[in-house]
């Protein structure tokens, strides 16, 4: 039974592990993260949740499973972290392509107004 919870867990770690690569490619500005990413992340976060629901660190078992419970705490903490980061990066990048597109409309705007006069 422990043996099943620690491959579940080690299996959630790795796949919150590369979701936090992932997300410190998108805040460097290397990489980006899609829904389909933020799907698997909430369907990760689903199939964990019964497990989670009690609190597992308080759920006699062998250290191995502790230690992965205690590293899937830790990556959760984190993936918050990140989470809000990306809102941050995202929030720039819109920002950036609101002032192009405004930049874009001034331009279009211009071109017609010199049409007119020329």
């Amino acid at each position: 039974m422990n043996g099943n919870r620690n491959d579940l867990f080690a299996s959630a770690n790795q796949e919150l592990r590369a979701f936090l690569s992932r997300a410190e490619n998108v805040v460097q500005g290397t990489g980006d993260i899609g829904a389909e990413d933020l799907r698997a992340l909430g369907q990760l976060l689903d199939r964990m949740a019964p497990e989670m629901a009690e609190d597992p660190r308080k759920v006699p078992g062998d250290a191995i499973v502790q230690e992965e419970v205690q590293r899937y705490v830790s990556n959760l903490r984190s993936v918050q972290v990140s989470l809000e980061q990306i809102r941050c990066v995202m929030l720039a990048r819109l920002a950036a392509l609101d002032a192009t597109r405004r930049h874009v409309e001034g331009f279009h705007d211009w071109a017609n107004a010199y049409q007119q006069t020329a």
